[in-house]
């Protein structure tokens, strides 16, 4: 992962470790993502990797995940999946998924103001809304990132840095549709 996406996770990173300890038990974890239908621990599965290559117009010849944390009743599930690309690119998917319903308007500000802020020391690229996609979405241009806070609980950010960029918005947009609920 490069420095710029680094700077930008930060505020996500932060705000995927909210929360204190408590345990739970495997099952109940497994069960709960489940009953859900959508396991952020998991982010290879929520977005297909054909859909991946045939967006950027490669193959995805692996995926991997990393960074998985299992939720408690007050820590969120988070993962990250990488899709390697054969013509050498990558994209990348962090998913989160909260116990409670903390993506209100006062956490999206936060994350929005705190990645302008990083961005604004290698870019002066403005970051730009996405309309109609989840509860807000935004686009980071120059590192190719769209994050978008689905509802109330789950976050996922992308970065498709190999798209071009004339059309990285709209590649990364229709990617994070895909998402299954």
């Amino acid at each position: 992962m490069n420095k710029k996406m680094m700077l930008a996770l930060a505020p996500v990173l932060a705000l995927a470790a909210c929360g204190g300890s408590q345990p739970d038990t495997k099952e109940a974890k497994t069960a709960a993502a489940q009953a859900s239908g959508w396991d952020a621990t998991d982010a290879c599965k929520l977005l297909d990797k054909a859909a991946v290559g045939a967006a950027l117009g490669d193959t995805v010849t692996e995926t991997s995940l990393a960074f998985v944390h299992q939720p408690t009743a007050v820590e969120a599930a988070t993962s990250e999946c990488t899709y390697r690309l054969k013509g050498g690119g990558t994209a990348t998917l962090m998913a989160r998924r909260s116990p409670i319903a903390d993506n209100t308007p006062e956490a999206i500000a936060q994350t929005r103001k705190a990645t302008e802020a990083t961005m604004r020391a290698f870019s002066d690229k403005a970051i730009e809304d996405v309309p109609n996609l989840g509860k807000a979405a935004f686009f980071v241009p120059g590192i190719n990132q769209i994050n978008v806070f689905l509802d109330d609980k789950r976050f996922v950010v992308l970065t498709v840095g190999s798209a071009s960029k004339g059309r990285a918005r709209d590649v990364a947009a229709g990617l994070v549709k895909n998402i299954s609920d």
